[in-house]
C-alpha cells in the first residue's frame, strides 16, 4: 500500500513541480527506470533491499510502481528543478535535499514493512547510493553516453562490496 501512496504523491508532485517539457528528460527517465530493473535482475537471488507486498496481493506490484512511476517521475522532478546555472555548493545542497527526501521515504517504508534489508544493506548504504544516483542522473542528462559509462564501474563496485556474483543473477 505504501508503494501506491508514494506513486500518487510523486504524480501529484510532478503536476506541481515538474517541467511540462518532459521530452527533453525522457532518455534519463528511461535510464532511471532501467537501472532499477537492472538491480532486480542482478540481485534476483541476492537481494540487498526488497520491496514487500505490504497489503498487496502480488509482490511484483510495488516493484512495477517503483520502476514505472517512482523512479521516472521523481527523476523528472529532480532534473526539472536542478539549479543548472548555480554555484557548485548550491548544486550539492540540491542533491543533499533530494537524498534526504529519498532517505525519509525509505525510512518510512522500512518502518511500515514495505522495504526490508538483506545481505549487509541498510539505510546508510541507501543514503550513499542515493547521493551517487542523483549525481549520475545529472551526468546522464547532460552527457548520456558518459553517464552510462560511469555507471558501469559504480555497479561493479557495489557488486564487489556486496558479493553479487554472476551465479546470483536471474
Amino acid at each position: 500500500m505504501v508503494a501506491i501512496a508514494y506513486s500518487i504523491l510523486w504524480l501529484l508532485a510532478a503536476i506541481k513541480f515538474a517541467d511540462r517539457n518532459w521530452e527533453k528528460y525522457y532518455p534519463t527517465l528511461l535510464f532511471a527506470a532501467l537501472s532499477n530493473c537492472l538491480y532486480e535482475l542482478l540481485c534476483y537471488q541476492h537481494q540487498l533491499w526488497q520491496m514487500e507486498p505490504n497489503g498487496l496481493k502480488v509482490s511484483m506490484i510495488p516493484i512495477l510502481l517503483l520502476v514505472l512511476i517512482g523512479m521516472p517521475v521523481s527523476s523528472w522532478i529532480y532534473l526539472s528543478n536542478y539549479p543548472r546555472n548555480s554555484k557548485l555548493l548550491r548544486q550539492a545542497y540540491y542533491i543533499i535535499f533530494f537524498t534526504g527526501v529519498f532517505v525519509l521515504l525509505e525510512f518510512v517504508s522500512v518502518k511500515c514493512g514495505s522495504i526490508t534489508y538483506h545481505n549487509g544493506w541498510n539505510l546508510l548504504w541507501s543514503s550513499f547510493f542515493d547521493i551517487i544516483m542523483f549525481v549520475m542522473l545529472r551526468i546522464h542528462y547532460r552527457k548520456p553516453l558518459f553517464g552510462l559509462m560511469m555507471s558501469i564501474p559504480y555497479t561493479g563496485l557495489l557488486m564487489f562490496i556486496f558479493d553479487i556474483g554472476f551465479d546470483k543473477m536471474k
